[in-house]
């Protein structure tokens, strides 16, 4: 069987060739749940008698809900066919047959996983999720050990990144709590690394790492225990009320004249939802820094040592450098073992490690044995013609010295939306933002394991009601196709290859109509997106090429007043805006393209292709579609 072939029995198909064993999966998973319904107390009489169910009104009931989900049938015709091969657009494919029959089955119990009461099963599952995928990045996972990833679901990559935010300013912001309370209490002024904690300056305080909060907190416990629980509950709450979570951002600030607000560092490429993170924490937009990116389109280490000299001259906190492991415009991915170890160089800053893997970080399956442990660049590389590049390659290899991670399976993990998670590679950073202080005890002093505890997800997150449908999806998906490369790493491998694939098709595409169109790859692709620029022959304004490509990309758009299936191809588009380059990447762009540089004001308009779909490429007796999209480009230029 070939690679493709392998891959098959795992999706219901773009022609539902699995449509009987989907079927009979779900018949008989949902026989059994109603058998399940009617064996807890068999003895009790069914509260919908026989008799009620053929009144009129009852049938006349049943009648119009089947007229609505008619109805609602019809309209779904006119969604986009994402799971056909012809669909090359946005980050939405077909999707995994065990992962949507976990979720059809487990919603009919409907467990909400914010309560362990009402979800005891898919709780533990959400759980091991994050476990699955904190091994997948190359997290510690032993819990017996003082460092552990941790991890859980959350409604999409945006909320994960939100989350990220407000678990560092959490525990970045906890020492210095504890030196305002100390100030008002002397029983809290404790002796740390040598000195006490008010002998420390703001600035020293705010910059100690993850591992030393939580080092710092265990030491603030330890000192307590000399009290009475009385006396401990009391000094706690001195320090609680002198959180930031408590007094807000002005009255924190006035009490610490000495200490700027931190800003946040991210790549220009970055998701719009760190920018609506800053307002939505109240830390403000402003604060927010932006790192340059290279030709490639990732971010440019030597930009990010340039803006962390500058803010520890001038001692303005940082709070966060993000990278991105894949755009969502470009694919691209930065170079996150630069990220490390630039914080590695500093010798007074200490800031958290954020990747916003949300594209790429299913791609890390490429990347891991099945024990866990990371495969050799040489190893990954043979089932490639060029990926990964040493820059991919490094950062992957590079994730489990990051703080956190943002991962969505609901893109390369090809479970149903909405699901996304975020990664952590310490479990103890949750225990400061618990509704439960870090420091609570039980009646006997006692404070419950952490495991027990973490079993409350309410506690530690940020949304309320949860879908336990969701977790049980990923569960079941990461069970038939464990995250290792010899498992599900088939699946992403087999669409990096298409997309390498295709580049060289383009490439040679260009050629052919070269007389009449130049056709630019704008950057490498660092995972399975792909972006193309076109520029009709003897062209030099920017404003022209946009209305040319604008024009050809008409006919792979989908329209609201037009069927979706009566498209020959489907694509998607962005912008490389011109702002976010500096001079020497977008006059190398121009270049390329033959427009002259003083034209490109704003931005340029190329189709971008997500090669989600494995069925895409070239099989012995089956469609090539990515050739066969080619030609259909080549008919639009020929009539444009």
């Amino acid at each position: 069987m070939t690679d493709v072939a392998k891959l098959a029995p795992f999706f219901l198909g773009a022609y539902g060739e699995n449509h009987q064993h989907f079927e009979q999966a779900w018949l008989e998973f949902f026989r059994d749940h109603v058998y399940w319904r009617r064996n807890f107390h068999p003895q009790d009489v069914p509260p919908v008698s026989a008799v009620e169910q053929y009144q009129p009104q009852y049938l006349a009931s049943i009648a119009r809900t089947k007229e609505a989900l008619h109805q609602l049938s019809a309209e779904l015709k006119q969604s986009v066919p994402i799971s056909n091969p012809r669909y090359v657009g946005h980050m939405c494919s077909e999707l995994l047959m065990p992962s949507v029959l976990a979720q059809m089955i487990t919603t009919l119990y409907n467990p909400n996983n914010v309560a362990l009461e009402v979800a005891p099963v898919t709780v533990k599952q959400e759980l091991q999720v994050g476990i699955q995928l904190a091994t997948m990045f190359g997290f510690a996972t032993d819990p017996s050990q003082a460092v552990c990833g941790w991890g859980h679901l959350t409604s999409g990559g945006t909320i994960a990144n939100y989350e990220s935010l407000w678990l560092f300013r959490a525990v970045k912001y906890y020492p210095l709590a504890v030196y305002l309370a100390a100030q008002q209490e002397d029983k809290l002024d404790f002796c740390w690394q040598g000195q006490a904690v008010t002998q420390y300056s703001p600035w020293q305080l705010f910059n100690l790492s993850i591992d030393q909060v939580i080092a710092f907190n265990d030491q603030l416990i330890a000192t307590l225990k000399d009290y009475q629980q009385t006396e401990q509950k009391y000094l706690l709450a001195i320090v609680a009320a002198h959180r930031i979570e408590s007094l807000g951002p002005v009255d924190f600030y006035q009490a610490l004249p000495g200490l700027k607000q931190p800003v946040v560092l991210v790549p220009i490429t970055a998701h719009y939802s760190w920018q609506k993170a800053m307002k939505i924490l109240g830390m403000g937009s402003k604060q927010l820094r932006y790192v340059q990116v290279d030709e490639h389109m990732r971010l440019d280490p030597a930009d990010l040592r340039a803006q962390l000299a500058a803010l520890a001259a001038s001692q303005t906190p940082i709070l966060a450098t993000v990278g991105v492991l894949g755009t969502t415009e470009y694919g691209t991915v930065d170079p996150i073992d630069q990220l490390v170890a630039a914080r590695q160089e500093q010798s007074e800053l200490n800031y958290y490690i954020h990747v916003d893997a949300a594209w790429g970080g299913y791609v890390s399956a490429l990347f891991r044995n099945a024990d866990g442990s990371l495969r050799s660049q040489t190893e990954v590389a043979s089932e490639f013609d060029q990926f990964p590049s040493d820059n991919v390659y490094k950062g992957f290899a590079a994730l489990g010295d990051v703080d956190s991670i943002t991962v969505d399976p609901h893109k390369l993990g090809y479970i149903p939306y909405g699901c996304g998670a975020i990664i952590t590679r310490n479990r103890r950073v949750v225990e400061f933002i618990s509704q439960e202080a870090p420091y609570v005890f039980d009646d006997t002093g006692v404070q419950p394991p952490l495991d027990e505890r973490l079993m409350n997800l309410g506690q530690f997150i940020m949304e309320g009601s949860k879908p336990g449908a969701m977790a049980a999806a990923a569960y079941v998906s990461h069970q038939v196709l464990p995250l290792h490369s010899e498992e599900f790493g088939r699946l992403p491998a087999k669409t990096v290859q298409l997309a390498e694939r295709f580049h060289q098709l383009v490439r040679e595409f260009a050629k052919r109509v070269q007389n009449k169109v130049t056709i630019v790859l704008p950057m490498d692709t660092d995972t399975n997106l792909t972006c193309v620029a076109f520029n009709p022959v003897g062209n030099r304004d920017m404003a022209e090429l946009n209305r040319y490509t604008r024009q050809l990309f008409e006919h792979v758009k989908v329209k609201p007043e037009r069927l979706a299936t009566s498209r020959e191809f489907i694509a998607s588009y962005t912008s490389i805006q011109r702002k976010n380059l500096t001079d020497k990447v977008a006059n190398k762009l121009c270049t390329q393209l033959g427009i002259d540089p003083t034209t490109y004001t704003e931005s340029l308009f190329v189709f971008r292709h997500t090669l989600m779909n494995p069925w895409l490429g070239e099989e012995s007796g089956k469609c090539d579609y990515l050739a066969k999209y080619l030609e259909f480009l080549a008919e639009l230029i020929e009539q444009s």
